[in-house]
């Protein structure tokens, strides 16, 4: 039978140009796929030689559509942002599509392309960078090889449960790479342990399966792209996450965050599931420890927030993970959990801890100080730490922290965790008292970023004794100092205490301000949840002072954010408001 009567060529179906065949590219994250890029329109493809991986195609196909800028992919919406297409029984030896799904000799073609197409404006953005790619990249892909977990003789080799068990055990990271090189089913066998009711067996079982498919991820990225899918689909299941698998896809993303440093995203994206939060943040501590950049461009603000649980699990494992990041926007927060005796157990990576929330926030100040500290050191003359250009944001409560330092400032800490344990028992005016005096100490010596924090908590006391004018001049005092050394995550902290200050004083012109200052923080920071917030609150200031035109922009803008990140509830209710709006407006010309 002739070729032309039972295959077609394969071409565009956005704009009917002829397809050139995938072509292989790094990283290879999910499965081994082939990539192309049609000429005409700019549509890009990726191939499945399976035809079992169709989501984790249509994944890659969007990622590379967005020129690996995962930030973008994440955040598009079919149809508004992009349309996609699957086009099925292609064979990328012949490149040709077999609409039987057969060939001419009978074989079963399975293969498929999935195509992306980003609109006009969104495209522009990352077309460039897609040719570049496609132009610096291999030739043509050939048929992939399936693994047959053979040895260097040919024959199968299988080891047994035992086997892998012992090495888990011994946590023999390199003898169960070895081990997975020659037999594909050893990840299955690793994996099904950290199902195991022993805890310490458990862990040992995350942290080998994480090195292990870590060392594996470029050498067989189907088997590795395989096994991050199933942990991710089990992940959103709240019953299976506590079993480890969030877990083991941040062990992962710590061994291989080239390739799977995106999937951080996703991970956050759980945290809407309460049982699932320590799992969070546990794997968000382990990668920060190594890449706390990777961390903090996906999101912030949600690990600040939970430092304010009810849970001390929560707390402490907060505290953990941002002093493992040694994050100085975190500083002045971990300081106020030192005191927390609220005890936990925990995994730190070695072994499971009984301690308490306040012994983790103290050494999480002492990670970011001696982080901070480090740079200084090399600078400072007779050992003294305390001029305003040190990048410290609160009172150390190590005494003597630094050889040499200043008996007053010792003495001011040591007075500052009085005051703050006064706070905590609701001895409000003896708090208020002590916090002066503290105040006028680091005043005196010039201790700029432990200014800021007692006044942020003169502030603080202000508030919960109702006397809401008062807060203003320690929070405004604070924010300038967070300003001066460029702090963007406690600025905005400070801005949201200020908002809501004048908010309860209903003094609105001079809100709006405040306001503007921290959704323009907010967006530099990519945080989507927070622009939308302070866009409605905006909106919210415009109506109360009659600027309906204004309001309504924002609340558009406020509902549009919301509906993008899958915040229905909130985009439905704004919607409700603004149809509301728009008819009040109407009925005022």
């Amino acid at each position: 039978m002739a070729r032309g009567l039972d295959s077609i060529k394969p071409l565009c179906p956005f704009c009917d140009e002829p397809l050139k065949r995938p072509r292989e590219m790094e990283p290879a994250r999910l499965g081994d796929f082939g990539y192309g890029r049609c000429d005409g329109c700019g549509a890009v493809y990726v191939h499945d030689v399976t035809g079992f991986n169709l989501g984790a195609a249509l994944v890659e196909a969007l990622g590379f559509a967005c020129n690996d800028n995962w930030d973008m992919a994440w955040d598009l919406l079919p149809d508004e942002d992009y349309q996609d297409v699957l086009i099925e029984h292609y064979d990328v030896v012949s490149h040709r599509i077999y609409p039987s799904g057969h060939d001419n000799q009978g074989s079963r073609v399975r293969g498929a392309l999935s195509f992306i197409r980003l609109l006009d404006d969104v495209r522009e953005l990352t077309d460039e960078g897609v040719k570049q790619r496609m132009e610096e990249s291999a030739e043509p892909a050939q048929p992939l090889k399936v693994l047959s977990g053979t040895g260097a003789s040919g024959k199968k080799i299988r080891f047994s449960k035992r086997d892998v068990q012992d090495a888990v055990a011994k946590r023999d990271m390199s003898r169960l790479i070895a081990m997975a090189i020659r037999d594909s089913l050893v990840l299955r066998k690793i994996q099904r342990l950290i199902y195991a009711a022993d805890e310490e067996t458990k862990w040992n079982a995350v942290l080998m399966l994480g090195g292990v498919a870590g060392a594996l991820a470029k050498s067989q990225p189907r088997v590795v792209g395989d096994l991050v899918r199933r942990m991710l689909y089990a992940a959103n299941d709240s019953a299976a996450a506590s079993w480890g698998t969030i877990e083991v896809v941040g062990e992962i993303i710590r061994h291989q965050p080239a390739v799977y440093g995106s999937f951080v995203r996703h991970i956050l994206g759980l945290m809407s599931d309460k049982p699932s939060i320590p799992a969070i943040l546990w794997a968000l501590g382990r990668i920060g420890e190594l890449y706390p950049k990777l961390v903090k461009s996906a999101s912030f603000f949600p690990l600040l927030d939970l430092l304010e649980s009810e849970e001390p699990e929560v707390r402490g494992l907060a505290v953990w993970a941002l002093g493992r990041m040694k994050s100085k926007e975190a500083l002045n927060a971990c300081r106020r959990l030192c005191s927390d005796e609220q005890e936990l157990s925990m995994f730190d990576g070695m072994v499971t801890r009984h301690t308490t929330v306040g012994e983790l926030a103290l050494e999480a100040v002492n990670h970011i100080e001696d982080n901070e500290a480090r740079p200084k050191q090399a600078e400072a003359t007779g050992g003294n730490m305390q001029e305003t250009g040190n990048q410290q944001t609160g009172p150390d409560t190590r005494e003597g922290a630094v050889q040499g330092e200043n008996p007053r400032v010792i003495q001011a800490r040591t007075m500052y965790q009085e005051a703050d344990i006064l706070k905590n028992r609701g001895q409000s005016l003896d708090a208020l008292d002590k916090f002066e005096q503290v105040l006028a100490i680091f005043d005196e010596e010039g201790c700029a970023y432990e200014v800021a924090n007692v006044c942020e908590k003169i502030g603080d006391l202000h508030i919960m004794r109702g006397n809401f004018q008062a807060a203003l001049s320690p929070y405004q005092r604070t924010l300038a100092i967070c300003e001066k050394h460029e702090d963007k995550v406690s600025t905005v902290i400070i801005l949201e205490k200020i908002i809501d200050v004048y908010r309860q004083l209903k003094e609105w012109e001079k809100v709006l301000p405040y306001y503007f200052r921290a959704l323009e923080l907010v967006e530099e920071l990519r945080e989507v949840k927070r622009s939308a917030l302070f866009l409605a609150g905006i909106a919210d200031v415009y109506e109360r002072l009659g600027r309906l035109e204004d309001a309504l922009d924002g609340y558009t803008l406020s509902e549009k954010l919301y509906r993008n990140m899958g915040a229905r509830e909130k985009a439905d209710l704004l919607a409700d408001g603004i149809k509301q709006l728009k008819a009040r407006i109407e009925a005022e010309k």
